[in-house]
């Protein structure tokens, strides 16, 4: 009975035992489970790594790759700093000849508008001269416009009196070789006639053509012929040679021949 209970003892022992020992190898079950869900999670973290491993050493190449591009334009920047220090010197030395020139050009500068300012008192002067010469100027102007008024005035008077004193003379000249006043008449309306014409007047010298008609008893084709020789004739005394051609192809006188000769067109010309 003593060994009973001793075993009953141990048994219980052993039960505690059993289940502490099931209660630790459920914990280190669990534990394992941890482990093993540790051990998933830092594998995956292992492949995330050498990813991120393998990015950044193409990373790296690729900036040890720039880095190399940025050296070489890092030399050629220090190449153009140096050239750009090598020009900044020189314009530097330009910049100060640049500044003794303009103080030389200020002070040519004061002295050009001394003399500006001495030109305009001048100018202001000469101005004021060119106005008083203006005014004598547009008074001469109205008083040469007076004075050729005037003067074409007196061209026309004596333009009129040369006429009458040739009309007068003519007169004077047909008076002693012919009686009848008729005859003179129509001498005088011819010489107006060739006067109007000369003075381009074909208008007048139609009209003198067609009173003379009246106080001649000569045929018409007569009377075209004398016209004809007595235009030829003063102009020859006149210093000047008719234009046949011109007189009888005017429009003046075709109207004036298309009654007399009863044609619609006609055209004379000394022999």
């Amino acid at each position: 009975q003593g060994e009973l209970e001793q075993s009953q003892s141990q048994l219980h022992e052993t039960e505690e035992v059993l289940e502490q020992s099931q209660s630790q190898l459920h914990q280190t079950e669990e534990m394992l489970e941890q482990s093993q869900s540790q051990l998933h999670e830092t594998e995956e973290m292992l492949e995330k790594s050498q990813s991120q491993l393998h990015e950044t050493q193409e990373e790296l190449t690729h900036s040890q790759s720039q880095l190399h591009e940025t050296e070489e334009v890092l030399e050629q920047s220090q190449s153009q700093l140096h050239q750009t220090q090598g020009e900044l010197e020189q314009s530097q030395s330009q910049l100060h000849e640049t500044q003794g020139e303009l103080e030389q050009s200020q002070s040519q500068l004061y002295q050009v508008q001394a003399e500006l300012q001495e030109y305009h008192s001048q100018l202001h002067q000469v101005q004021a001269e060119l106005e008083q010469t203006t005014a004598l100027l547009n008074q001469s102007q109205a008083q040469l416009h007076r004075t050729e008024v005037v003067l074409e005035q007196s061209l026309t008077q004596q333009h009129q009196t040369q006429e009458q004193l040739s009309r007068w003379r003519f007169e004077q000249a047909i008076a002693s070789q012919k009686n009848s006043p008729i005859q003179i008449q129509y001498e005088l309306l011819v010489w107006d006639a060739w006067y109007a014409y000369q003075n381009s007047d074909l208008t007048k010298m139609g009209e003198c053509l067609q009173q003379s008609i009246k106080c001649t008893p000569f045929s018409h084709t007569e009377i075209v012929l004398n016209w004809l020789d007595s235009f030829a004739k003063l102009s020859s005394e006149k210093g000047c040679e008719l234009d046949t051609y011109s007189l009888t192809n005017s429009r003046e006188w075709k109207q004036l021949l298309r009654p007399i000769l009863g044609v619609k067109k006609i055209t004379l010309s000394m022999p």
